[in-house]
């Protein structure tokens, strides 16, 4: 495969991109109505560009959690969402922040998770060559 300057940059500033690419798949996957559960996959594409898979966790972890930050941001500002949080909390039996907090670290765990299999798989498969 021939090597080109996007190719280039994305190799020399792995981590940043890893997390790049989780934050922006992150995001379309949350958009989309009933698909969030893809954030595994957009951790898997991320872990992709890393070494190791400590890395790949990371990457896929924190590209995620921005991604809810920012997901939830969005709709705590446009929709009458902390009203239905705190009804779900209450549902629950939990304040809403936290049950709020315990979505987001769900979703960070699931893209890190992908992450670090992708990180491994990529190790494995070099392994082999």
């Amino acid at each position: 495969m021939k090597s080109t300057k996007y190719t280039d940059w994305i190799s020399q500033h792995a981590f940043v991109s890893g997390i790049a690419i989780a934050l922006v798949l992150g995001l379309l996957f949350q958009l989309s109505p009933s698909y969030w559960q893809l954030v595994v996959l957009a951790g898997l594409l991320a872990g992709l560009v890393v070494k190791g898979w400590w890395r790949g966790f990371a990457v896929g972890f924190v590209g995620i959690l921005l991604s809810w930050i920012i997901y939830v941001t969005y709709m705590w500002t446009t929709f009458p969402t902390s009203r239905l949080i705190s009804t779900l909390g209450d549902i629950v039996g939990i304040p809403g922040s936290i049950l709020v907090v315990l979505t987001m670290l769900i979703g960070s765990l699931l893209g890190g998770l992908g992450g670090a299999i992708a990180a491994a798989l990529r190790t494995m498969i070099r392994a082999i060559r």
